[in-house]
């Protein structure tokens, strides 16, 4: 992935949450056809592996799975905010000569899949389930399937680890623009994507130019 110095995160954590705030990214496997695209959600265990360890699922009627089993070579993307960066809200200074850019976080996470079995594959349900409903004031539990609902379910199912082999992250957040232009754009950004605007201010903090 190309970058700049600049764009690097500022820290470990800011990678693994954005992948945990994400939740949802985008995987691509080499297959003998051509690169194979699905979308998926995943759990991101920190603990395994040098670059931590990802764990999903998918359906094996899904002609990906069968490239997931054979532990193809993959890459997870993740995407954090982004947005469209307008030159009409920097300050004229004595113009406004910027260029419009978009800015955008991002984590590639690439690695080899290894299928987990039913149990691995089952356990991992819970987990996700159970991070995905943890807020929510009336939350549903995998239990509400009934008697054998997730046995049934499991056959149709194929979980997998994937060891984050390497992993690269992009936080492009003006910090290649002049100061005052990124802090016009923040400003106008506050209003109408808060989570951009904050990830903006963040990685600009330490700029005194």
């Amino acid at each position: 992935m190309y970058s700049k110095p600049e764009f690097a995160p500022l820290s470990r954590d800011d990678v693994f949450g954005l992948i945990e705030a994400a939740v949802f990214a985008t995987v691509v496997t080499s297959g003998p056809q051509g690169l194979v695209v699905s979308h998926l959600p995943y759990v991101l265990d920190r603990t395994r592996g040098a670059n931590g360890t990802l764990v999903s699922h998918l359906a094996r009627a899904n002609p990906h799975s069968a490239l997931i089993a054979e532990g193809r070579e993959t890459v997870a993307v993740f995407q954090g905010p982004h947005g469209y960066i307008s030159p009409s809200w920097y300050p004229r200074n004595p113009v406004r000569d910027s260029a419009p850019t978009w800015n955008f976080a991002v984590v590639h996470c690439h690695g080899r899949p290894v299928p987990l079995d039913d149990y691995g594959t089952a356990r991992h349900l819970l987990q996700l389930v159970d991070m995905l409903e943890r807020d929510r004031d009336d939350r549903w539990r995998m239990r509400e399937l009934g008697p054998g609902g997730m046995e049934r379910r499991m056959p149709s199912i194929i979980g997998f680890d994937m060891p984050i082999k390497r992993l690269e992250a992009k936080f492009k957040m003006g910090q290649d623009e002049r100061l005052y232009d990124t802090d016009g754009a923040i400003g106008a950004l506050e209003e109408t994507d808060p989570a951009l605007a904050a990830m903006m201010k963040t990685h600009n903090a330490h700029r005194c130019d």
